[in-house]
């Protein structure tokens, strides 16, 4: 942001002060949309419920238990599996990672 001047009117500057809160006000609310995506990722992906989550921590265990799922899905598929076992899957994988 350029620096304030002594030439710069009253209106200049509320002006600047304007665009300033308003920027600051969409960031936050940025920052509020992002929060609550990754606390509703946190709450799908199965954890320790005593385990206090950081948002880098919801993200990697969400990213190993896609992963998973993924590659057991690949699997399931390979073999020729049913849609029913593929449920049975998830629900086993969920147990794993909670193991972990």
């Amino acid at each position: 942001m350029p620096e304030m001047t002594e030439h710069e009117t009253p209106t200049k500057k509320q002006h600047r002060k304007k665009n300033r809160e308003t920027h600051n006000a969409v960031e936050r609310h940025r920052k509020k949309k992002i929060n609550a995506g990754i606390n509703r990722i946190g709450e799908l992906i199965p954890c320790s419920p005593a385990l206090k989550q950081s948002k880098n921590m919801i993200l990697d265990q969400a990213f190993k238990y896609i992963t998973e799922l993924k590659r057991q899905n690949d699997e399931l598929l390979l073999n020729g599996g049913s849609s029913e076992q593929g449920g049975d899957l998830a629900e086993s994988c969920c147990l794993l990672f909670v193991l972990q």
